[in-house]
């Protein structure tokens, strides 16, 4: 006998025999990856493999030997490792920082050239207004460290402490002097800062670097000058200089009798050497976060973390956001001693 039964009971023994066919289990990590593979942009699957056999280029904008090519060169191995490529420091000189920036604002947004930067970075779009690139053109990756400075004094100056300091230079305004790496610099930022929220009158001794500024103040021709620790350390510790305070947040392992300028009662004066990563604004986000995860963890490596440690440098290691953050506070702080200093390059 044929099928009595009505169009509508056909219709749906035919539906529930294709949902039964249509049942076949997928697992669900290929399910997973099915998924994520249809919701990402077909341009990102585009994008070729990084890093390849090409060496990645690390410029450093000062001269070698300094303390910002020195944390460069600590962790460029570190971060070729983790990364599978090799990574060349570069040293790119000249315009206090500006021909490296130059070099990395120009370079193809591809991640293969990146630089090591400070705090100082964002007073060089503050006092040139005719640069080659614009802060918008940098991409900040990881604020890595800071090595905080430490104001010291010539051993026979006579004064004690930083209020001593203070009372003797405003009984001699304009006659005493401090030196700095260079006009711009956060050597320069931190005296000027100091300057105006004690009311004194320093004149400003630029030189070519902190060697030569330092020599100076050893040889009594400086009356102050604002060095790392690790350089200021030997000197202090064979009675040759004086450390008056740490422009730090908090006292520091190898000063710890030194106070800050904020226990003092001054604020807080950003007197300290902040090193971080940085590319061109250009480079792909997935690049980006690579290089940053990668230095992040090369800086967090027990063995580096003690050396820079021994280098008087402490270890941050911050995400991109927040040192970019860090950077647009520390811009607007740098404006506001420029404008009230009357500071310029000339």
């Amino acid at each position: 006998m044929g099928d009595s039964a009505s169009p509508e009971e056909c219709w749906r023994r035919r539906d529930a025999a294709g949902r039964k066919r249509m049942n076949i289990r997928i697992p669900r990590r290929q399910a997973l990856l099915a998924a994520a593979a249809l919701a990402t942009p077909r341009a990102l699957h585009a994008q070729p493999a990084w890093p390849t056999a090409r060496p990645i280029r690390l410029i450093v904008p000062f001269a070698a030997g300094g303390p910002m090519d020195a944390v460069a060169r600590l962790l460029g191995p570190v971060v070729g490792e983790l990364l599978g490529q090799q990574v060349v420091v570069e040293n790119r000189t000249g315009g206090t920082g500006i021909v490296g920036l130059t070099e990395v604002a120009r370079a193809a947004p591809d991640g293969y050239t990146l630089m090591i930067t400070g705090a100082s970075w964002p007073v060089t779009m503050l006092l040139n207004r005719d640069l080659p690139f614009r802060m918008e053109e940098f991409a900040p990756l990881s604020r890595l460290t800071v090595a905080p400075f430490v104001m010291v004094v010539p051993a026979s100056l006579p004064v004690r402490n930083l209020a001593e300091f203070i009372a003797e230079a405003k009984k001699k305004p304009g006659q005493w002097s401090y030196g700095t790496s260079g006009i711009g610099t956060t050597l320069h930022m931190a005296m000027e800062m100091l300057k105006l929220r004690a009311g004194i009158d320093l004149v400003h001794v630029p030189y070519r670097g902190d060697a030569p500024a330092i020599t100076d103040v050893l040889a009594e021709r400086l009356q102050a000058m604002f060095p790392t620790l690790s350089m200021a350390r030997p000197y202090i510790q064979d009675g040759r200089l004086r450390a008056l305070a740490v422009g730090y947040t908090q006292r520091v392992a190898g000063l710890p009798e030194v106070p800050t300028l904020t226990e003092l009662g001054y604020g807080e004066v950003p007197a300290s050497a902040d090193f971080g990563v940085a590319c061109a604004a250009g480079v792909p986000a997935p690049i980006r976060e690579k290089v940053s995860e990668a230095f992040r963890a090369a800086v967090r490596q027990p063995e580096a973390g003690r050396r820079l440690r021994d280098m008087g440098i402490l270890v941050v290691g911050s995400t991109a956001e927040e040192f970019a953050r860090m950077l647009a506070e520390e811009s607007a702080r740098y404006a506001e001693v420029i404008r009230a200093a009357n500071i310029t390059l000339n």
